[in-house]
């Protein structure tokens, strides 16, 4: 907190950073934002060793140890939850991510995410003076791409301390005492299980103290919900219960990591702090969502615009966009290698077809405004690793679709959550470069686009309520009118996912509160089985729906299972196969569902895509 009060009378910046970032959380906490990440988020780690003495140079099995407990907590699976009092088991989360060191470093080399800086500096304080060569410590690296641990000795019996998001890059990250870092070699109990660790990387989530840091009161607030009003930290190993503020039968939450607890009495954390994690990683740490997806899987949008034809997109650990591409005879550049297409994304490519030999791929740019580039069938434009600006102020990745011939049409959500809209229509961009349409609504989804004709558009998000919210470019205008929305009803615990097989045909995938995938789909005249009901389709799923059609009247929908296998389900023309709830298993175990991929028919292209005291002494974790 004193680093916070410092940035707050120090960088205005910061003032109005965090005022974003707060605002965001409190539409989590409120549902009316959903996390739009599936999956595990794997967090890059470097680790800066900062040494005086050689006690001080801990070894590369203790930082190991560290990120070991590291993906224990944030996953739910330390075995200690077990502590955790039966009135508060109700609570705990798993946070869903993961924590790796970094295997490349930011100029592309390999590494090990272990850095070593002997300093003549006996100790460092909360200054950040540890962060900087400049001052005796160890510059960072890209704090977008890595998480920027700092290990070191700490003055005053200060355990640890963090930098909330929002704040300069310089200084992002977090500090750790030697002797409380890991849980070997100089780990000192009673700070030696990596606790110190999970609570700072907890500040770096946005979470607060969760008695508020109001001193002693009953006036502050963690903002969180479900962790109950406490006086002030605990400290030491406490019993439970232990009551404050009126909080009675149950007491505080003091085995919950955001207290002064010692490490072996905090064990959790609860679903209200995971829904600030997802906040953060939807908004300020959004970059990392997008560096876990080449590490999660090889996949990235896959397209085909001709017979014998697919092209490979993903994000490298730099942030850069690679391509590759089967040629109907060998993988180009070759089987294992990529081709560099420059850029620094902060959102996965989307890609589209409008014709044989074109393609044209969009992403947000780390200041989220859209950048493009397309390959014209001889050669990529602007240039293989330069890409066109298309401006914007973006709050979700693009969505593109194509209609006809060099036409494409791409989607964003904006700050305010509406829907924005730009066209190439052969000759230019509309409403100009850098401009956007606005077409309305207060969108709690990024949009799913298709186009099942010439001139013909249909866009789908889900509303503040949870609804499906449906709009129509017919050629003319777009209906119900420019900024208003046709509601087509439901409870929607998902993006939607939207395709089509035919001229006048829309079907539409979203998972219910239940876990099941539900359908609705426009057959040319109405919507069926009614405007706002919807068609169970069964299943347990642990992700959205995928869809893709190969053809008239066929559907294929594939959805990750709580056991991670790969499940599928195809309607065939006259039915769901294997029934309209089963659903055939493909087995594997997944980490994310990936999108399917979608060969579109030349005549339809389509888009695919942390100062606590002790009873021994004074130590904190600010």
């Amino acid at each position: 907190m004193d680093v916070h009060r410092r940035l707050l009378s120090t960088h205005p910046e910061y003032i109005r950073a965090r005022e974003r970032i707060e605002n965001l959380a409190l539409a989590f906490q409120r549902g009316q934002r959903k996390r739009e990440r599936q999956g595990v988020v794997q967090i890059p780690v470097v680790v800066h060793v900062v040494w005086n003495t050689a006690q001080q140079n801990i070894s590369d099995a203790q930082i190991q140890s560290q990120i070991d407990v590291l993906n224990l907590d944030f996953r739910e699976k330390n075995p200690d939850v077990s502590q955790v009092p039966a009135a508060f088991q109700g609570l705990v989360a798993d946070a869903e991510v993961e924590f790796f060191l970094a295997s490349r470093a930011p100029d592309g080399s390999p590494t090990n995410g272990i850095t070593r800086t002997q300093t003549n500096t006996a100790s460092f304080q909360s200054d950040d003076r540890v962060k900087s060569q400049a001052t005796g410590g160890a510059d960072p690296w890209p704090a977008d791409r890595y998480l920027n641990l700092w290990v070191c000795k700490l003055a005053g019996g200060l355990l640890g301390y963090a930098q909330f998001p929002g704040g300069p890059e310089a200084t992002d990250g977090v500090v750790i005492t030697y002797t409380a870092f890991g849980t070997t070699g100089t780990a000192t109990a009673p700070f030696n299980l990596g606790r110190t660790a999970t609570h700072e990387i907890g500040h770096w989530f946005n979470l607060y103290h969760i008695w508020g840091d109001d001193g002693t009161g009953c006036t502050g607030s963690d903002e969180v919900p479900d962790t109950p009003n406490q006086a002030g930290p605990n400290t030491g190993v406490p019993s439970y219960p232990h009551i404050s503020c009126n909080n009675g039968p149950h007491g505080d939450m003091f085995m919950n990591y955001m207290d002064y607890v010692d490490d072996l009495s905090m064990v959790m954390f609860s679903q209200g702090q995971v829904d600030r994690v997802d906040a953060c990683l939807d908004g300020p740490r959004q970059s990392f969502v997008t560096e876990s997806v080449p590490r999660i899987t090889p996949a990235g949008p896959i397209v085909s615009w001709g017979a014998d034809r697919l092209d490979i997109f993903v994000l490298g650990m730099d942030s850069a966009l690679y391509h590759k591409a089967w040629d109907g005879t060998a993988w180009r550049p070759s089987v294992t290698d990529y081709e560099p297409m420059g850029g620094r994304c902060k959102s996965p490519a989307e890609v589209a077809s409008w014709g044989p030999g074109r393609l044209d791929v969009f992403v947000l740019g780390m200041d989220s405004a859209l950048y493009h580039k397309a390959w014209d069938g001889t050669a990529w434009r602007p240039s293989p690793t330069d890409w066109e600006g298309l401006g914007g102020l973006c709050a979700s990745p693009p969505r593109a679709c194509s209609w006809g011939p060099d036409r494409l049409d791409v989607f964003v959500l904006g700050t305010d959550s509406a829907l924005y809209h730009k066209a190439w229509d052969g000759t230019a961009w509309r409403p100009s470069p850098t401009d956007w349409e606005g077409l309305g609504g207060l969108c709690g989804s990024p949009p799913a686009v298709v186009s099942w004709g010439p001139d013909r558009i249909d866009v789908f998000v889900l509303g503040m309520d949870s609804a499906l919210y449906h709009k129509a470019w017919d050629g003319a205008a777009w209906r119900p009118s420019p900024t208003d929305w046709e509601s087509l009803g439901g409870l929607c615990a998902s993006p939607p996912t939207a395709v089509s097989w035919g001229p006048d045909r829309l079907d539409v995938f979203v998972l219910g509160t239940d876990s099941a995938v539900y359908h609705k789909a426009w057959d040319g005249h109405a919507w069926w089985p009614s405007l706002t009901d919807w068609e169970s389709l069964g299943g347990l799923c642990a992700s959205p729906p995928k869809a893709v059609s190969w053809g008239p009247d066929r559907l294929d929908v594939f959805v990750q299972g709580t056991d991670s296998a790969l499940y599928h389900k195809a309607w065939d023309g006259t039915a769901w196969w294997p029934s309209l709830t089963d659903w055939e298993s493909l087995g594997g175990t997944l980490s994310t569902l990936r999108e399917a991929v979608m060969a579109a028919p030349l005549s339809l292209p389509q888009a695919a895509r942390d100062i606590r005291p002790t009873s021994a002494g004074f130590h904190g974790r600010a």
